[in-house]
């Protein structure tokens, strides 16, 4: 007993230092982007920042389809099987660059089009196909590294990654505004393209370490991957529909405000994120034992993603009257949209728990189906709301999308269980019988 409370607090205690390293780097990852986010809004004004964040939830969406979810695979095969790492990179490495290709086109002709950077040509092309390399390319080459040290356990390599990619983008907004006072999209484009590549150079270099990829596609992963990429389409389409709308019918300080308070909700989001991981590898390692091993492990974890989020919100809820010496006082909307805004972390964290595990169980085809419909319904919804009641519509629709997700989600997690168990006959006592026993007759 003695032996097994020892290995139990030393587990316990490796998994408190991964979450603390991991928390602790995308906490600072967090502070960074707001300081470079509070630079941009500052030094282009509220309509150029507008323009950003609304060519940016264009980018948001495409990036969900680059390499068609094949990331979620490499972390889940990797963590099953760390001798298939060879392969995966490989499969990884293919999608990506056909899907990033055919998106850098698609974007170089849509965004042009409707939202054009600047009155020459030649600058919002050239600007365009920064923005594009920078946000689906670049940022997709950084997440790979990520995911392959997650997919290895190395959650201390992949926080190290994740903060000098803050750090750098922080750096990259420091000198473009203070020194350079950039004014504009087309301007910034440049400096955050430099900044991603170095990056990206750097995520190239740590990739190659873990070994070198066996360039081939892994059938029976790409159906997977799709479903797995089109619950983020599907949510990036929903998650950035408001910000598409309000840029069409409200002025660019509430989209600028509203953007600005979506960046502090997803940010406070980071300690969940966090935590959740360190578990999912964890989570696909435990699938091996079927559906209550997962299950038994997502109930562990969900009081704490669920205080987590909560602790979230209230941080965003405390710091929010200091908001304006940050981002400027130009955006008169920012406090009260934030403080609307800020408790949806809590729905979140607690839906994220049940997907996590439902997709570490492989039961991709499942989460899809929520997750699609739901965000298919909610980009419909939200985007109604939007054009009708602006920001206050949005974020009513919100929360009642994000909840009803969560009661589906964990719906979903326990009728799959139910399912494994009624698939499973009961064992009778006298089953168990040798045949050969006269009493068995």
């Amino acid at each position: 007993m003695q032996l097994r409370s020892g290995q139990e607090f030393r587990q316990f205690a490796r998994h408190l230092g991964s979450y603390i390293g991991s928390s602790g780097a995308l906490l600072a990852s967090s502070v960074a982007l707001l300081l470079t986010f509070g630079l941009l809004a500052r030094h282009l004004g509220h309509e150029q920042f507008a323009l950003n964040a609304t060519i940016t939830a264009l980018t948001n969406i495409g990036i969900q389809i680059c390499g068609l979810g094949s990331q979620e695979s490499l972390v889940r095969r990797v963590a099953q099987e760390p001798g298939f790492y060879p392969d995966m990179l490989g499969h990884v490495h293919i999608l990506n660059l056909v899907s990033g290709a055919v998106l850098v086109v698609v974007g170089m002709i849509a965004i042009p089009v409707l939202y054009p950077v600047s009155e020459q040509l030649f600058t919002t092309l050239f600007a365009t196909a920064l923005i594009l390399i920078t946000n689906i390319v670049l940022l997709k080459i950084i997440w790979l590294a990520t995911n392959s040290y997650i997919a290895h356990s190395r959650f201390s390599v992949a926080n190290r990654i994740e903060f000098l990619f803050a750090i750098l983008r922080m750096a990259a907004a420091v000198v473009s505004c203070l020194v350079f006072n950039i004014t504009t999209v087309a301007e910034w484009a440049v400096w955050n393209f430099a900044a991603h590549a170095i990056v990206a150079a750097v995520a190239l270099v740590a990739i190659r370490r873990l070994g070198r990829p066996k360039f081939r596609i892994v059938r029976e992963e790409v159906p997977i991957g799709i479903m797995f990429a089109s619950q983020f389409f599907f949510k990036a389409g929903r998650s950035n529909a408001d910000i598409l709308v309000l840029s069409a019918v409200a002025g660019s300080e509430i989209v600028g405000s509203y953007s600005i308070a979506r960046r502090l909700t997803e940010a406070s989001y980071m300690a969940v994120e966090a935590l959740n991981r360190i578990v999912y590898p964890s989570y696909a390692a435990a699938a091996l034992n079927g559906i209550a091993a997962v299950l038994g492990r997502a109930k562990q974890m969900l009081l704490l993603t669920t205080v987590i989020g909560i602790a979230s919100g209230l941080f965003v809820w405390i710091v929010t009257p200091w908001l304006p010496m940050l981002f400027g006082h130009e955006y008169v909307s920012l406090s009260w949209i934030t403080r609307s805004l800020c408790w949806a972390v809590i729905p979140i964290a607690v839906s994220a728990t049940a997907f996590e595990a439902l997709g570490a169980s492989s039961l991709q085809s499942i989460r899809a189906r929520i997750l699609n419909l739901s965000n298919i319904v909610g980009a419909v919804l939200v985007a109604a709301a939007a054009y009708y009641a602006s920001v206050t519509g949005v974020v009513v629709a919100t929360y009642g999308i994000e909840i009803l997700i969560a009661v589906l989600g964990w719906q979903a997690l326990f009728a799959a269980q139910k399912a494994v168990m009624a698939e499973t006959p009961p064992t009778d006592v006298d089953d168990r019988a040798e045949p050969s026993d006269p009493r068995a007759a």
